[in-house]
């Protein structure tokens, strides 16, 4: 396997696993397949696929009993239509090389989320705040970060160091506005610097990533059970 696939899809499950600390929820690892022991944190799916021989049967045995489950196909192998779930969308994992250390200051705008005020900002504007809490914020490994422009956030992003990696996840910008991904590799280097950066995209998102400095590694589809 491409060690950049292997890298992006481990520091996704870092973060299935910290999410699910944050909300109180259990997890399990068994036979290259992650999933919740309970209800998983909203935005999440219940079962993430962590090595490509995971099979349609495995992840189907897993969501048994679970009304409302939904699995990460990691490598994108499954079709899982016939099984009572619906594609909730296809995307692409991406990963940047680490760039040497040695960048000095932040770019213009940008900064870590730090208090609960700010954070209560950050999420409402991204429709995050039942999923991204302030004890998050007294986590050394992760940084919500934030682009101001006068006194409102206009675009974020978050950062999880993982074992060799930097995941970058929830990326957004308000309407108006748009999201240098070179800009953010900039940003994330000065927390956490001389890293590769990992993460996932699709549509206009993806593309910016790309004009920024990605490179696509492969392809992943969230399904779920209807509600």
């Amino acid at each position: 396997m491409d060690p950049r696939l292997r890298g992006a899809v481990d520091a996704s499950v870092g973060w299935y696993e910290d999410l699910c600390t944050l909300h109180g929820v259990g997890s399990v690892l068994v036979d290259g397949l992650w999933s919740a022991l309970g209800t998983p944190p909203p935005l999440h799916s219940t079962a993430v696929v962590v090595e490509p021989e995971v099979t349609a049967e495995q992840v189907l045995a897993r969501l048994d009993g679970r009304e409302h489950g939904g699995v990460k196909d990691s490598f994108a192998t499954m079709d899982l239509t016939g099984a009572g779930l619906d594609l909730l969308f296809s995307a692409t994992w991406i990963h940047r090389e680490a760039e040497p250390p040695g960048r000095t200051g932040t770019p213009a705008g940008w900064s870590a989320v730090t208090g609960p005020d700010e954070l209560f900002e950050w999420t409402g504007r991204h429709d995050t705040r039942d999923v991204l809490l302030p004890p998050l914020l007294r986590r050394a490994h992760f940084r919500i970060l934030a682009k101001r422009a006068g006194d409102h956030i206009v675009a974020g992003a978050v950062a999880r160091l993982g074992s060799g990696t930097v995941d970058v996840s929830n990326v957004y910008a308000v309407p108006g506005h748009r999201v240098d991904w070179a800009e953010l590799a900039a940003v994330v280097g000065v927390h956490f610097p001389a890293r590769p950066l990992v993460g996932y995209e699709r549509g206009e998102a993806l593309a910016a990533a790309l004009d920024g400095g990605f490179t696509s590694v492969g392809e992943l589809r969230v399904w779920v059970r209807p509600a």
